[in-house]
């Protein structure tokens, strides 16, 4: 009886235990799981940021890129520009 009980014992210590390390591996990965969905919000905030600079500037530079070559025009400079006076 006192060797069943031992065994017994040691088992629910076995259990404890396992217990104890899989609630600290759960709150772990909780924490861990936390920590990448506040970095995800902060990517994704910095994707939509770099894409609006991104369509801001090959919107210009598709301008910029069609009048030199389709239209054939040059960048003004102050020897092209003509002021013109209102009478």
């Amino acid at each position: 009886m006192i060797k069943l009980n031992f065994l017994l014992f040691v088992i629910l210590i076995i259990f404890a235990l396992l217990k104890v390390n899989s609630e600290h591996l759960y709150r772990t990965n909780f924490s861990q799981l936390d920590s990448e969905q506040k970095r995800e919000i902060e990517l994704k905030e910095e994707q939509t940021k770099l894409e609006l600079e991104n369509t801001d500037q090959s919107g210009s530079k598709r301008i910029e890129e069609f009048a030199k070559n389709k239209l054939n025009m040059i960048e003004a400079n102050s020897e092209n520009i003509i002021q013109l006076e209102n009478k």
